[in-house]
């Protein structure tokens, strides 16, 4: 054959061989981007806006910044999506980025099936890949979150380390170091693949046959030895983490119970969304069969794979546990999806060579048994498998049962049916192969059946976790109302505050800032809007003078409006700043319609008037209302205080209508001085009064006290409101007194 015929033939080949590998990747893309295209609004707040604020902080100044406020970028990913942010269409930039996203998640398939090359032919190496990329997951490919571009590149330097191991050459091991310095950059969870790093060496230096030598010759005091000084430096590497930590000192020391538990957890969610047989398989391999013949590749990967698992598995345990100290319980699964890959490869393993050691096997599928039939049967909340959402966030390998429950009527204990079953099923198909190993067709039959089941399943729950995703967002759209861009579209892109006022539900704020950038910072009165980035309260001086981030001020801004008590009125402004109103938009939010308005503000900007104390439905609370008056003339005041609201018991309370002079006090906030006039009511379920008051011009204070407060649910408990009320409260100035 000539020269020429050769170099065709390697090519030809190679083509075979990419050929399978490409069609998985595309085929995969497609219907990503597919779903993608159907996601029409971020919803997972704040994970999204606060990329997004980085990555367009980044697009514009060059530093990462979050409402105009510096703050380190965290992840290369910012600077990934940052040139999207180039593109002056809103919805066009932010298409683009999804559509990046997914092509970048989808190609964990190709390190997984390089990584299961070392180990496994063709055939099962492309299984291995399929099942990487279609996790329940990989539905955070419609997402701005950091686990589109690190589960690829996770996958990349557990590639890196394995092949650095096997080949001992100085490329691939300067390859794998520099790949796992960097990994902490690309999310601050890959952190664990240094940890990794370390500890394959440690587990390949353990497997060594210098070190089987070594151990022959061990005496039972010299294992008790080993295993004392084991447990001491664990011990010790607990103790200096706690002298440097103190969210590590806490949970070792306080909450040793919550990393068992949670960790469980999300190992349990993973399973059900992987089909539950790769955690068994993944595991089961890590133990030498019986009659294996020694091989430096399985080795490798069994030293990887096992570091893998305890890295990852030790870092989503103790930040779950953390998180329930903090912010909430949440099952964590999200942290845990990066050992995805080995379990895969595991499987991919064990359907191959078709041999596994089957007390291996045992304890694996009992592990696995406890997982998906007891501790996440009864998760957050109480409700089994998360079944009590639309969608778990955290832990999409529930999207399967969530999305069954919503379409098919699924019951709690019709999935634990399913899943034990899936268990029971697949646990008789992954060793029938070594049952019946002389039935070379019924093993090869039990291979291709359950390789297909899992791709399928997996898949399966990755379309759930997205079809759930695509509905909450349509809901979220909803909400907001379209032109989502209607504040960039009124103020071409001038700077612009948003400032709010008792809000339950901050969703609505948060897709107002994803979608308009022109809106640079945000605030509210009384502390009810939050982060991401800045969200305290303005500082306000005599006259209403505003003084909030901006030294300049800015051009516009966005206020709150309170609803009307009485019917047939429009909404009035809680939130009222002196400026020209050039706009209003109507959103929903807490179940109720509410509007907003956007002002031409004055420079400097100042407030008219503002209101405190008022949810969005119109209730005041534990601590009532006031309203502040810094400037205006109207001589009449009318107040309206009802419970046309509430239509349970009688419960009569005083009212008092408090006015008096405003005052500033050494904090900067407004607060009522002496007092000038006071009325009194008395108020009751289904009664509305209307009070009127005669005031001076200029800055006013006004306070109205409900004495008796009152909660719905203790008079109806299948009533779930259980906030303390008073009345519903409005406040409005008129030149005449009708």
């Amino acid at each position: 054959m000539s020269a020429y015929a050769t170099r065709q033939s390697r090519v030809f080949d190679r083509l075979t061989v990419a050929f399978p590998l490409a069609m998985i990747y595309l085929t995969l893309c497609v219907l990503y981007l597919f779903e993608a295209w159907a996601r029409i609004t971020p919803w997972l707040f704040g994970d999204e806006l606060e990329l997004t604020q980085l990555s367009r902080s980044i697009a514009a100044t060059g530093r990462a910044a979050r409402r105009g406020e510096a703050h380190s970028p965290d992840s290369v990913y910012v600077f990934f999506t940052a040139p999207w942010w180039l593109i002056h269409d809103v919805a066009a930039a932010y298409s683009g980025i999804k559509y990046a996203d997914v092509l970048v998640m989808a190609s964990v398939v190709f390190p997984t099936y390089l990584l299961a090359r070392l180990v496994v032919g063709r055939n099962a190496a492309l299984f291995a890949a399929a099942g990487a990329g279609v996790i329940p997951s990989l539905a955070y490919s419609s997402y701005i979150v950091e686990e589109n571009v690190a589960y690829p590149y996770a996958a990349l330097c557990l590639f890196l380390i394995a092949k650095a191991f096997v080949t001992r050459r100085r490329s691939w091991v300067i390859a794998a170091v520099v790949a796992s310095a960097l990994a902490p950059g690309v999310r601050g969870e890959l952190v664990m693949i240094p940890a990794t790093f370390a500890l394959a060496v440690l587990f390949m230096l353990w497997s060594s046959e210098r070190s089987h030598r070594w151990r022959a010759s061990w005496t039972t005091g010299d294992w008790i030895g080993s295993v004392v000084l084991l447990f001491g430096a664990i011990f010790l590497i607990s103790g200096i983490a706690s002298h440097h930590s103190l969210e590590w000192l806490t949970i070792t020391r306080a909450y040793k119970d919550r990393i068992f538990n949670m960790g469980n957890w999300a190992v349990g969610s993973l399973a059900i969304g992987v089909g539950v047989i790769p955690l068994v398989a993944g595991l089961a391999v890590l133990v030498r069969a019986p009659g294996e013949a020694p091989q430096r590749s399985l080795r490798v990967f069994r030293s990887v794979s096992g570091a893998s698992l305890v890295a990852f598995g030790l870092y989503t345990a103790m930040k779950a546990a953390y998180l329930s100290t903090v912010f909430a319980t949440r099952v964590e699964e999200r942290n845990l999806i990066y050992v995805a890959p080995v379990l895969f490869v595991g499987t991919a393993i064990a359907l191959e060579r078709r041999r596994l050691n089957l007390v291996a096997v045992g304890a694996a599928a009992a592990y696995a048994l406890y997982l998906v039939g007891y501790a996440v049967y009864h998760v957050v909340g109480g409700v089994p498998y998360a079944m009590g959402v639309q969608l778990y966030s955290d832990a999409l390998g529930f999207a399967i049962f969530q999305q069954a429950n919503r379409y098919l009527y699924w019951t709690p204990a019709v999935a634990r049916t399913v899943v034990l079953a899936v268990l029971a099923g697949g646990l008789v198909l992954l060793l029938a192969p070594q049952l019946f190993a002389a039935r070379r067709r019924v093993a090869a039959a039990a291979v291709t059946v359950l390789a297909l089941f899992l791709v399928a399943w997996s898949l399966t729950g990755e379309i759930a976790a997205a079809t759930g995703s695509v509905s909450i967002a349509r809901s979220a759209g909803r909400t907001l109302g379209h032109p989502y861009t209607w504040v960039d579209d009124l103020t071409h892109l001038r700077p612009t505050l948003y400032l709010g006022e008792g809000e339950s539900d901050q969703n609505p704020e948060w897709m107002l800032e994803f979608w308009n950038r022109s809106i640079v910072r945000v605030s509210s009165l009384d502390g009810s809007v939050l982060g991401p980035g800045p969200s305290g309260g303005p500082d306000i001086k005599p006259g209403g003078l505003v003084l909030l981030g901006s030294p300049a001020g800015y051009d516009y801004a966005v206020e709150d409006t309170c609803p009307s008590v009485l019917p047939n009125e429009a909404a009035w402004p809680c939130v009222d700043l002196a400026g020209a109103r050039i706009g209003s938009h109507s959103y929903s939010a807490g179940g109720r319609k509410r509007v907003w308005r956007l002002i031409r503000l004055t420079h400097p900007n100042r407030l008219r008037a503002q209101a405190t104390g008022i949810s969005p439905d119109g209730w005041t609370g534990p601590s009532d209302s006031a309203y502040y008056r810094f400037s205006g003339s109207e001589p009449w005041l009318r107040v309206v205080v009802s419970r046309r609201g509430w239509g349970g018991p009688s419960n009569p309370s005083p009212v008092h209508v408090i006015v008096g002079k405003l005052v500033i006090n050494a904090n900067l906030q407004p607060i009522l001085g002496t007092v000038t006039k006071q009325v009194d009511l008395t108020i009751d379920s289904t009664l509305t009064k209307i009070v009127w008051v005669r005031v001076p011009p200029g800055p006013l204070a006004i306070h109205v006290v409900v004495d008796k407060k009152f909660v719905p649910h203790d008079y109806d408990p299948r009533n779930g409101d259980v906030r303390q009320l008073g009345a519903q409260v409005e406040y409005r100035f008129f030149a005449q007194k009708p």
